[in-house]
């Protein structure tokens, strides 16, 4: 099996950055609606981890932290949302 690696660049190290900065957004805000937008946020930075990747095979240790961290904060900023929505009604 041959390792894949892809150069960096600083598009792909960006991409990390600004999702850390939304998930903390997220967590510290209470604001049913801009946590909603932050749900919605979570989808395009995932689409934006795709794009700049070029593959999922590739065994830079970035590659696999910001997989990670983007499927983190789609499921946390989704129930989230739920919960804080969900709550909002009496």
């Amino acid at each position: 099996m041959t390792t894949t690696r892809y150069p960096l660049n600083v598009a792909k190290i960006f991409v990390p950055i600004i999702t850390v900065v939304l998930l903390l957004l997220m967590l510290s805000i209470s604001d049913p609606v801009i946590v909603a937008f932050l749900c919605f946020s979570s989808l395009i930075t995932t689409m934006l981890h795709f794009n700049v990747f070029e593959d999922t095979s590739d065994t830079h240790p970035l590659n696999r932290i910001d997989l990670v961290l983007q499927v983190v904060f789609l499921l946390a900023s989704f129930f989230r949302a739920f919960i804080l929505g969900a709550t909002d009604y009496h």
